[in-house]
């Protein structure tokens, strides 16, 4: 079945690594707190939840599976992801499959290449997502953790050219940025959504200059607007033109205060404040407390 209504993604969407587990299930988890968390962000006018096959070894789909039963589908944008070790043709079409039928969905709005694997033929890639595509089990194709050459590699072959851009972007992690894949993304008609928004600190590097959870400059900043340190974080990248984020969350509250950053808008003195001056600035991106360079 192929679906030719396309849902445009909200600024902010919802991501659910950890919910369900980890790497695998976590077999006391609290599936009714994580559906609730879901529900609660779809009713609060979030229409994004980000996901993947290999978060809680799958949980994570079938939450979501749960959580989005009693809305209409149509009006959802559903992603996940197929992860590099499952980038042969059959096996990115099994992993959608079986996506599919953790979600209860005939089809997603995005499907990502979670990562590259350098030993595998981005040709023979795209031939399985322009089968996904032509078959209407996926609506858009979208890369995680790349940058420009790469993009450019996969527009070559598709015949959807790439929908979206996830990245690892936000105050302290500013790869893309600096290499111009935000640049590049809004010049070519590509979203660029940001994984790990709010990020604030890294205690896995031993300088404490990066394990702190409020700066000088960020409680300035938010006392005089009267919101969180966290709303500021998100705010600098939601004013940013073509720029969303997913952040993980399962507490209520939290979405709550993420979405209560549209009710205010940084100035751009203090923008720019934040922009130049936070402290702690990183030119390639980090992910499990390692940095790595974007391909």
């Amino acid at each position: 079945m192929i679906h030719l209504n396309d849902v445009d993604i909200t600024k902010i969407g919802l991501g659910t690594w950890l919910l369900g587990g980890d790497v695998k299930e976590n077999p006391n988890n609290d599936d009714e707190k994580d559906i609730n968390a879901i529900i609660y962000a779809l009713k609060s006018g979030i229409n994004h939840i980000d996901t993947s096959e290999s978060y809680s070894g799958g949980k994570s789909e079938k939450l979501i599976g749960e959580a989005i039963k009693n809305f209409d589908r149509d009006k959802l944008f559903i992603a996940t992801k197929v992860r590099e070790w499952n980038l042969t043709y059959d096996n990115i079409i099994s992993s959608c499959c079986n996506s599919l039928k953790r979600l209860q969905t005939d089809y997603v709005d995005l499907f990502y290449i979670h990562k590259q694997n350098k030993d595998v033929n981005i040709k023979s890639v795209c031939e399985a997502l322009n089968y996904l595509l032509a078959k209407g089990l996926i609506k858009n194709v979208g890369l995680s953790n790349v940058g420009i050459e790469t993009i450019q590699k996969y527009n070559k072959y598709l015949t959807k050219k790439i929908y979206a851009v996830q990245n690892q972007y936000n105050l302290i992690c500013r790869e893309s940025q600096k290499k111009g894949v935000i640049d590049y993304c809004r010049e070519n008609n590509i979203k660029f959504i940001c994984w790990r928004p709010v990020l604030l600190s890294y205690p896995g590097v031993k300088d404490p200059m990066y394990n702190k959870d409020t700066y000088p400059i960020l409680d300035n900043i938010a006392k005089k607007y009267n919101v969180s340190n966290i709303q500021v974080v998100a705010k600098w990248l939601l004013q940013q033109d073509n720029v969303y984020i997913v952040f993980k969350s399962n507490n209520c509250e939290h979405i709550k205060e993420i979405l209560e950053t549209n009710k205010f808008c940084l100035s751009d003195d203090d923008w720019n404040e934040l922009n130049d001056n936070f402290p702690v600035k990183f030119d390639v991106g980090c992910s499990s407390n390692e940095f790595y360079e974007i391909t």
